[in-house]
């Protein structure tokens, strides 16, 4: 078997509340992710999974424990070492809006990390991501704010493309759609993974979709993973009570099943 892409050992986070009190959000966490695989990070708000994706992405500093990319070691990678892992190691954040410069045209968008990092085919890398987004090569010329919240998704996974990273991490991607936006993002999540065979860490509180677009899910809960897994069984038929809560907690559209759904959960609670 080849070794992981990505690779989290032992890892610890603590932020610093004050002068002499910190609030550890990741007690000893490790997980792998592989070549062309996309591997669900699921939690509550506060779970720590967040900061799991910070800390791969350098935004936030490691306490102990180890990340290795591609078998190098990049837990304390910084300047010019972690400039360098821009071209591997990309992030889609939950709300697409927030991440793209409101006073810059599309275009200028997608090709301003190619410029930054002296492409000199800007040009036709930004019109084939727009193509691989599934958005008219038009696009290039209008501003965000003249997009959907979809399209503008849309715009923001195409810039973490341009650069044929390898791994993106994916905060919330789909969180902020609504549920036929959030299925076609999906689609096409699953349909660039096919196609470049990129690898995602996709961190998500919701069950349903990581059992659509992940291979291996992890549950974190108060800064631990209790479950890992089979994407299907975590998400499905799922060891651990916490899981099971949060399987129980997503609503059905049929009333009695929601109400017995309802019940369960309610009994986990109280357990």
């Amino acid at each position: 078997m080849t070794a992981p892409l990505l690779t989290v050992e032992d890892l610890v986070v603590d932020y610093r509340l004050h002068r002499k009190l910190n609030l550890r959000a990741l007690k000893g966490v490790s997980l792998s992710v592989g070549a062309g695989e996309c591997v669900g990070l699921v939690g509550e708000s506060g779970s720590g999974k967040s900061t799991l994706g910070k800390a791969v992405l350098g935004l936030a500093a490691v306490t102990s424990g180890r990340i290795t990319f591609a078998g190098e070691d990049i837990t304390h990678a910084r300047g010019a070492a972690r400039r360098r892992l821009a071209s591997d190691i990309q992030v889609v954040f939950q709300d697409p809006y927030g991440s793209l410069d409101p006073t810059m045209t599309v275009g200028e968008v997608l090709a301003e990390p190619l410029v930054a990092a002296g492409s000199r085919q800007a040009r036709a890398v930004v019109a084939e991501m727009l193509d691989h987004v599934r958005l008219p090569a038009d696009s290039v010329h209008r501003y965000p704010s003249e997009f959907s919240g979809g399209q503008r998704q849309r715009i923001a996974i195409a810039r973490a493309l341009v650069r044929r990273p390898r791994l993106i991490v994916c905060d919330e991607p789909v969180s902020a759609l609504d549920l036929t936006t959030q299925a076609t993002v999906l689609d096409l999540f699953l349909d660039l993974q096919r196609e470049t065979g990129v690898s995602y860490l996709f961190v998500s509180h919701d069950l349903g979709v990581v059992r659509r677009l992940c291979h291996r899910v992890s549950v974190m809960y108060q800064g631990e993973i209790v479950e890992s897994g089979d994407a299907r069984t975590v998400t499905s038929d799922p060891d651990h009570p916490y899981t099971r809560r949060l399987l129980l907690a997503a609503p059905v559209a049929d009333p009695t099943r929601q109400a017995e759904r309802r019940a369960a959960w309610l009994t986990l609670r109280e357990a």
